[in-house]
């Protein structure tokens, strides 16, 4: 079997996770237009997968954060403007490459407080992206407050997950040191099985 490129296992799972932005986006805007039509409430799944994908292919995880946007949008009819915001808006969350800068994607992954805080500054930059876009279309002061705490939930549901995935191996981890490090475990234990057998 021929084996795929690093840039083909890239693209493979880039489309994954834009297709389940896509599904899992779109059950999320449609339950909470459903459930919470009343409320100034919002329930989306894009802070997640922005974060995963960010951990896992740094700033490729645009794409991630466009779709988002855009299946939010279509999901919730919006105007023009409201594309504009949230598609370009979502772009902000990649504020917290700086946080992967700073301390690198392991110490991130190792540990719950930085994994925490990672996850807080791409949803303040998501809500100040959405902020700066919406003062292009007469928003206000006001409207930052409203983006920051309408998707609260969006947040606490974004932290819980992220925390539960990080025990999945090599979910929340950068692709190209996962695989380096699973061919170094099976070099060990193919060198491990071989001083076995001259034993």
């Amino acid at each position: 079997m021929k084996q795929i490129t690093f840039e083909q296992y890239r693209n493979i799972d880039l489309t994954i996770l834009v297709a389940l932005t896509v599904v899992f986006e779109a059950i999320t805007t449609l339950a909470t237009a459903k459930w919470f039509y009343a409320q100034p409430i919002a329930i989306s799944i894009s802070l997640t997968l922005i974060c995963v994908a960010m951990m896992r292919w740094s700033g490729y995880a645009a794409v991630v954060a466009v779709t988002g946007g855009l299946v939010f949008s279509i999901t919730s009819g919006a105007t023009i403007e409201q594309y504009l915001i949230y598609c370009v808006g979502n772009l902000f969350a990649l504020v917290a490459l700086l946080v992967i800068k700073l301390w690198g994607k392991e110490k991130i992954r190792c540990s719950r407080p930085r994994l925490m805080l990672y996850v807080l500054v791409a949803y303040i930059g998501m809500a100040l992206g959405r902020w700066l876009v919406s003062l292009l279309f007469g928003g206000d002061l006001m409207a930052f407050v409203v983006f920051i705490t309408t998707d609260i939930i969006t947040l606490l549901f974004a932290e819980i997950i992220i925390l539960i995935l990080r025990k999945v191996d090599g979910m929340i981890e950068d692709q190209k040191a996962y695989l380096f490090r699973l061919e170094r475990e099976k070099q060990e234990k193919a060198n491990m099985d071989e001083a076995g057998e001259d034993y």
